[in-house]
């Protein structure tokens, strides 16, 4: 008997170091997973802090200042008239703008830029939550940092960065509810707060709110009331925004702004698809096309429980696209990527969990190596010494450097390179218009002429020498030209009159020009 009661005793001593040691080495792992993560986010963090206001506002962000440079008082009208977006973003901006007491560029970016730092480790939680391994969470979080779609809006003044991490933390906070030991109640009324904060940053948000909610209503794991109140909170939420979206439907019935460019093409589609590979720049689209995809049927077709919620994800990141593209086919014009964005996170948990599940395991090398592959190909594309948009803040610098009294600045009525010029100071006569032509024909100003359009960077001399002859032909002579590189580039050209055109006079009520006047003197 005492034989057996020694033999007991050394294996719970055995099984008790064993266990020890498995607590250990789970310790220890998530303390380097700790570490490595802080790793991503501070080198996510550079990467969309680096040459943050080197670049001119972009013309989307000239609009968002604007707006919430208006007085509070005025700011929803502002909102209703001016934009196609809930107020939550606009109203962010308003006081954080007043408060800093600076519009600068950088200034207004800047939350942005955190805000996309803060969506790396929301995207570990996410991944965490839905898989349960370190390495998918970590490689999910490694693609966040290095993606060139949430570098492009981690360095924008617009909501599309916030919204991404406001529908991560919802359904990060709604899936831990679910298996949460204590205080399951709070963490799903921060998963609400979460959903409900992503619809008023932006419609696209209801996406994902209502797979969501269509999630929770599904769940038996949740009491009844709490599953009612979860739905009800968002239904409520986004009646709210009715008013508000109709008014701005109204202003903006067909978009025009987006009509040309969001229709259904193999271009949009494709960028969609790929959203988050995409960028400022299509760097290897079709390779990142083929990376989504090939990650999105791995997810589906995998027999490995590497996600638990596999339909809840498949939903959010092949759904919503797909959604994007019937509503679009449908006459919404919806195909942007930004529109995609909510999308975003998921995608990018799909492809670090099919790198996880591919069989074989050569597939899931060529999902990350091509994913790494458009990713450092977009980032390269889109970090510019010169800044990445037009530099309409250094042509208003240029121009107001070297003018005198009596110049006229002319320049394209198009709103991409119209707006950021009117908001850096430049107040230009349009291009085309019947005032500008008798403008010229007048040959009485010298013109500054702010060419858009040049898609490269070309040289101030094969600028001159494109212009000088239609510049000769309207009686005016190049005298000074500067490139302002970008991916479109502007141009600004200085024309100065050859000769002034003979000036009439008036004779009896008749203009007459000047020799005639001297043939009456004579007489």
């Amino acid at each position: 008997m005492s034989s057996r009661v020694r033999v007991a005793t050394r294996g719970d001593a055995t099984r008790g170091v064993v266990t020890t040691q498995i607590a250990e080495r789970e310790r220890s792992s998530a303390w380097q997973s700790r570490l490595v993560l802080s790793a991503v986010i501070g080198l996510a963090a550079a990467n969309f802090l680096w040459q943050l206001g080197s670049s001119s506002y972009f013309v989307d962000e000239v609009e968002s200042v604007t707006v919430a440079l208006h007085p509070l008082s005025g700011l929803l009208h502002a909102i209703s008239t001016s934009e196609i977006s809930p107020p939550a973003y606009f109203a962010f901006l308003h006081e954080w703008l007043g408060h800093i007491g600076s519009s600068a560029a950088w200034v207004a970016r800047l939350p942005s830029a955190l805000c996309g730092a803060a969506l790396v480790g929301a995207v570990y939680w996410l991944a965490s939550v839905l898989g349960g391994r370190r390495a998918v969470a970590l490689g999910a979080a490694a693609l966040t940092a290095l993606s060139p779609f949430v570098l492009e809006y981690a360095q924008l003044a617009q909501e599309y960065v916030f919204v991404m991490l406001a529908v991560t933390v919802a359904v990060a906070a709604t899936l831990h509810a679910q298996r949460a030991e204590r205080r399951r109640a709070l963490w799903l009324a921060g998963g609400a707060a979460a959903a409900i904060l992503a619809l008023w940053l932006h419609y696209t948000g209801g996406l994902v709110v209502v797979a969501l909610c269509v999630w929770v209503a599904t769940r038996g794991a949740f009491p009844r009331r709490w599953r009612g109140a979860f739905v009800g909170s968002c239904v409520l939420a986004g009646v709210i925004l009715v008013p508000l979206l109709a008014k701005q439907y109204q202003v903006f019935h067909g978009r025009p702004g987006v009509a040309a460019s969001a229709g259904v093409t193999a271009t949009t589609v494709e960028r969609v698809l790929a959203t988050p590979l995409d960028g400022r720049v299509d760097a290897l689209l079709v390779l990142g096309v083929l990376v989504a995809v090939a990650s999105l049927i791995v997810l589906v077709a995998s027999r490995r429980a590497i996600v638990r919620e596999r339909r809840l994800l498949a939903v959010l990141a092949a759904g919503i696209p797909l959604t994007l593209v019937v509503l679009s086919a449908l006459g919404a014009r919806l195909m942007l990527t930004r529109y995609a964005a909510v999308a975003a996170p998921f995608m990018i948990v799909a492809i670090a969990a099919a790198v996880m599940s591919a069989r074989p395991r050569a597939l899931g090398v060529l999902i990350a190596a091509g994913a790494l592959l458009v990713s450092g190909a977009g980032l390269l594309a889109s970090h510019r010494t010169r800044g990445f948009y037009l530099d309409a803040r250094g042509v208003a610098r240029y121009i107001r450097a070297h003018e005198r009294p009596g110049d006229v600045v002319l320049a394209s009525s198009d709103p991409g390179s119209a707006l950021p010029l009117i908001y850096y100071g430049v107040r230009p006569d349009w291009l085309g218009t019947a005032s500008t032509t008798t403008l010229v024909s007048e040959r009485e100003h010298r013109l500054w002429v702010v060419e858009l359009g040049w898609d490269s960077a070309p040289s101030a001399k094969a600028v001159g020498e494109s212009v000088r002859s239609a510049a000769r032909s309207l009686g005016y002579r190049v005298a000074r030209v500067r490139v302002f590189p970008g991916v479109a580039s502007l141009a600004v050209v200085l024309a100065v009159p050859l000769a002034p055109p003979p000036r009439p006079v008036l004779v009896g009520g008749h203009p007459r020009h000047a020799a005639k006047r001297s043939q009456l003197s004579s007489a």
